[in-house]
Parts: C-alpha cells; structure tokens; sequence
C-alpha cells in the first residue's frame, strides 16, 4: 500500500478536547494547504454532521486546513475523483461493516488501497484500515468476529479498548499482532514500525505487553 501514514485512533471526541496528543503528531505530518475528506459511510446518515464537525475539530486543532463530507449522492466516479483531490482521509466511527460494504458496491476501495497521503480511521473506521478487521463481541456484536479490511496493514487493531475483555483478544493474537488502542489514544504506522500515541498495547501469540 502507498499511504504515507496510517492512523488509529482509538475513539474519543475532539469537540471535547479528545484525542489526546494526536492533533499534535498529525501537525507534524500535514500543513496547512492539506484537505481532508470525511468518509462516513460507517454511520448512519443522521450522524454525518457530527461527524464533520468532530473532524473539523482534529484538523483545526491539527492546524491543517479544509475539510470535506464525501457526499453520498455523488456517482461513483465523482467520488473517486473527490478521494483523489484530497490529501487526507478520514472514515468515521459506526460500524465496519456498513463502510466495506459502501466502499465495494461504489468502487472506491481500489482507489482507497492506492491513497498516497495521510489515512486517519476513528474507532470502526480505525478497524477497518487493516487487512482483517477483528469484531470483538460487545454489546452491539453477540459474537467476535473477523471481515475482510481495506488492507493497509497485516496487523489489526481493537478500539475502545479499556482491559476488560483479553480473554476474547488473547486467543485472536495466535499467528496475528493485534493493538490495543484505548479512547484518546492512537497508533501510526508508515510502512515500517508502528509508533503509539499514549498507551497501547500489543497483544501477539497469546501474549500482551504495553508498547
């Protein structure tokens, strides 16, 4: 994949001040000509505008500039274009689901796995950045489960994450890296070695440590 930078945000609200720490490491890697698209496909329509507006928070706090919602009622190759005209990517939080299924029927996951900036994903929206998307079971999934990502990275990562459920995460880490991110905590990846912002942890062959 050509993203320069991959990041996992693990939830937390910037209209309230959250994530911690990650406005900070993103101003380091954007300017301020950088646009951002919001992709919300995750989420339900009712919940785009907030959406928006929490990504306009992260970016006026980042210091990068104009921020964007693909609209929905775009065709398939305005929406392609409007990827391409970006140089950051934001998806939403919501379910991961919902995205890839969006991102295949409209044809924008080719052109997604060929991004060249800046990729951000938010809670569902970090989950499905990578090449398997592992659902923990909680109280909107009755079961773990595991659905094909966009394929960024072969790691995976769990959002949300407060400690109280390694015992589902444990057996998930046999021959798969999966990180931990807490709310107000990310992780970003160029390629080469992941970097946490605030405490994450690695969960790998059954065994978790704190980065």
């Amino acid at each position: 994949m050509t993203a320069m930078m991959i990041c996992f945000i693990g939830g937390g609200n910037p209209l309230n001040g959250a994530p911690n720490g990650v406005a900070r490491e993103l101003s380091r890697r954007l300017d301020a000509r950088s646009r951002m698209l919001v992709v919300p496909f995750a989420a339900p329509e009712s919940k785009y505008d907030g959406w928006l507006r929490s990504a306009e928070a992260l970016a006026n706090r980042a210091g990068f500039g104009e921020v964007g919602l693909l609209d929905p009622r775009l065709s398939d190759r305005e929406m392609q274009d409007a990827v391409l005209a970006h140089q950051a990517l934001f998806f939403t939080g919501g379910r991961p689901e919902r995205l890839m299924d969006a991102l295949i029927r409209r044809g924008l996951l080719p052109h997604i796995r060929r991004f060249p900036g800046m990729v951000i994903g938010v809670s569902a929206g970090a989950l499905a950045l990578c090449m398997d998307c592992v659902i923990t079971k909680d109280e909107d999934y009755p079961e773990t489960q595991i659905i094909g990502g966009m394929g960024f990275t072969d790691f995976s990562v769990e959002v949300h994450y407060d400690g109280t459920t390694d015992v589902e995460r444990l057996p998930l880490s046999f021959g798969r890296t999966i990180y931990a991110v807490p709310d107000g905590c990310a992780l970003l990846w160029d390629g080469k070695a992941p970097a946490p912002v605030g405490r994450v942890c690695r969960f790998l062959d059954g065994r978790k440590d704190v980065m």
